[in-house]
């Protein structure tokens, strides 16, 4: 049995800070930042929740993260949204998805607020209200959420959004079951006969 002065034998708290649940939410763009070399640079939007009971969440979240000494990493902050500017000679596989998922993000920034119009200039990005749609997704057995898209604010407060379609683990009986479906083209296991054991 391993023992040294000092042992606690009880459990120790993994200072973990409570997650976001998934869903719609709120907030606002409190700082922008251009990331990268062109032609391959992208924009990051730094984002809180502005409104309800998770008002601030990631600035929280964030400046506990940085003050727990006993973390093995260093803190980082949970609420960015990167998205890649589309450049034609970018060396990005996805140059058509690229540039949908930009317009898509800067058309609900604008129709978040309607007196605002994008003209390139990033820096006018910085308080502007939005909506995120924080998705539910899977690491190493864990749970987590993330920012999975923009939405329209007056679409969250109509009732008109819905939470995104969680993520599944990726070793679960649903994915799983959802990737053999079948076992046709781009299932995870490809069926086989039963055939007896040569030994």
């Amino acid at each position: 049995m391993i023992s040294f002065d000092g042992m606690k034998a009880e459990a120790q708290g993994t200072g973990a800070y409570p997650m976001l649940p998934a869903g719609a939410y709120i907030a606002e763009i409190k700082a922008v930042k251009i990331d990268g070399d062109a032609p391959d640079q992208s924009l990051i939007l730094r984002i809180d929740i502005t409104e309800g009971e998770y008002k601030d969440y990631f600035s929280k979240r964030y400046s506990a993260e940085s003050a727990n000494k006993d973390s093995r990493f260093p803190a980082k902050y949970k609420g960015d949204y990167r998205l890649r500017i589309p450049h034609p000679q970018s060396s990005s596989k996805y140059p058509d998805s690229d540039k949908r998922r930009f317009n898509d993000a800067v058309y609900r920034i604008e129709k978040s607020n309607p007196d605002y119009h994008f003209d390139g200039e990033e820096k006018r990005l910085v308080g502007k209200k939005v909506g995120i749609n924080m998705q539910l997704n899977w690491f190493n057995d864990k749970e987590y959420t993330k920012i999975g898209r923009l939405e329209i604010v007056d679409d969250i407060r109509g009732g008109l959004v819905k939470a995104m379609n969680p993520g599944k683990p990726r070793f679960s009986d649903d994915y799983i079951g959802t990737q053999n479906a079948g076992g046709g083209a781009g299932s995870a296991f490809t069926p086989v006969e039963d055939v007896e054991i040569p030994f």
